[in-house]
């Protein structure tokens, strides 16, 4: 019997509307918020928080599915959720500022005020069946863990999840197991070529090494290693910073990167790139928050509204690692002209929608379908992800970027032991298994995206 196209696979999957979507208005500023429940299972749904100015409900039942799809990979066995909040956060300082640029305890203040009411808000599903973490514009150990602490009392974002997957938990059981992924996320991870005063944590490098061990373990399928690889790396927060390091590490280069932040106001697009492969330590050490140092700092580093720089040299690989939807048919024409063959997201639900569905069409359909914006994202995501599947191989997003899911999976298990080494091997682990089911007898050159959903999705 042929085996199922994975593309109608997921079309069926993300077109079924999901279990609960809460919906929220902020009566202190602009913020509107959604939490997604695609499904409730095994008492529970996970998914981080994300905030960034544009976010949509549609955006978070998306991030959603992509969780449950994750969530079949790397465990536990739960249900996908995910919070997107709509807020400029700068651009609310600026303005409480009076025009002028505004400090980070500004935006700190401002950031963590919105989240709090958001959090209180979700707070009776924090505390029972739904658990956070970081995500675009919400930081894991700055945010996430304090805000929810603060203001509903959590002991750690994740509590729900615990409380609902495992309900035969003793009290004794809970506090264990929360105080593992207290302990876990926050792990303190020694980088000897990367020192810094604060010191690094699995919360920052997990996503990043995972990044790379799923690349890592496409090339073994080839017979091939990562050293003398070129990368290209859209996104230079942690995921594309530690994505980028951990590359170096292993003898790859990376010949661009870009982020947020150019240009005088701060709102266009910073490139790096170097044909002979960037100093990537040096980057590092002179980031400017998630932003590439400034150009007049370091000779390579050009500010560039539109960001075309990123693709001027030949690379083998292309890590897209900053907002979901980047990735239209222009980036594939660019990506191929640079001899790109491998893409690995480091971000969620990396192809774009274009053109955008017309305002007002978010019309419920009959029966509880999906909405009609919903259908129309899903087809037209479609188009792109089945040209790109043609064209390059494609490590699926929910294996590249699971590692933050697989540590909040690993840390909450009975008896787990929480150290940096055994969370990164875990990662490294989980992922490989998932990448050898993936390329065990298939094309690596192409259509491992349309495999992956049919393995995968359910």
């Amino acid at each position: 019997m042929p085996r199922e196209s994975g593309f109608a696979r997921y079309e069926s999957f993300f077109n079924q509307p999901p279990a609960l979507v809460v919906e929220w208005h902020d009566d202190a500023t602009s913020a509107k918020g959604w939490l997604c429940i695609n499904a409730l299972r095994g008492g529970a749904a996970g998914g981080g928080t994300r905030m960034r100015p544009g976010g949509t409900r549609d955006e978070a039942v998306f991030l959603a599915k992509t969780m449950q799809a994750k969530f079949n990979v790397c465990g536990p066995a739960i249900g996908g959720g995910k919070s997107v909040i709509d807020f400029d956060v700068v651009g609310a300082a600026r303005q409480a500022a009076g025009g002028k640029d505004p400090s980070h305890a500004q935006i700190k203040k401002i950031k963590h005020d919105v989240l709090s009411r958001w959090f209180k808000h979700v707070g009776p599903m924090l505390k029972s069946c739904y658990g956070t973490g970081g995500d675009v514009g919400v930081d894991e150990a700055l945010d996430t863990i304090p805000v929810t602490q603060k203001a509903i009392a959590l002991d750690h974002p994740q509590e729900g999840i615990v409380r609902g997957h495992f309900p035969r938990f003793t009290p004794v059981q809970f506090k264990k197991s929360i105080k593992q992924l207290q302990d876990g996320v926050l792990a303190k991870v020694v980088l000897e070529d990367l020192k810094r005063r604060a010191p690094w944590t699995i919360a920052d490098v997990a996503t990043g090494w995972g990044v790379v061990c799923a690349l890592r373990a496409y090339y073994a399928a080839k017979g091939e290693t990562l050293e003398g690889k070129r990368a290209i790396i859209e996104g230079f927060g942690a995921v594309g910073g530690f994505t980028a390091y951990y590359l170096n590490q292993l003898g790859a280069k990376v010949v661009a990167v870009s982020s947020a932040g150019g240009g005088a106001d701060r709102r266009g697009i910073r490139v790096a790139a170097d044909p002979d492969g960037l100093d990537v330590l040096a980057l590092l050490r002179h980031r400017e928050d998630t932003s590439l140092p400034s150009p007049s700092t370091n000779p390579h580093v050009q500010d560039s509204q539109g960001g075309q720089r990123l693709f001027y040299f030949p690379a083998d690989i292309f890590v897209p690692a900053a907002i979901s939807h980047t990735i239209g048919s222009r980036t594939l024409d660019q990506l191929e002209a640079c001899q790109v063959k491998v893409i690995a997201p480091g971000s969620n639900n990396p192809f774009r929608i274009t053109p955008p569905p017309p305002p007002g069409s978010m019309v419920e359909g009959s029966g509880g379908a999906a909405s009609l914006q919903l259908r129309e994202m899903v087809a037209n995501m479609l188009v792109r992800m089945r040209q790109a599947d043609q064209r390059f191989a494609i490590v699926p997003d929910f294996i590249a970027n699971s590692g933050m899911a697989r540590t909040f999976a690993y840390c909450m298990k009975p008896g787990a032991k929480v150290s940096d080494a055994a969370i990164l091997g875990d990662i490294r682990s989980s992922i490989e298994k998932a990448m050898k089911k993936l390329t065990a007898g298939a094309d690596l050159n192409r259509g491992l995206l349309d495999r992956a959903y049919s393995m995968f999705l359910d």
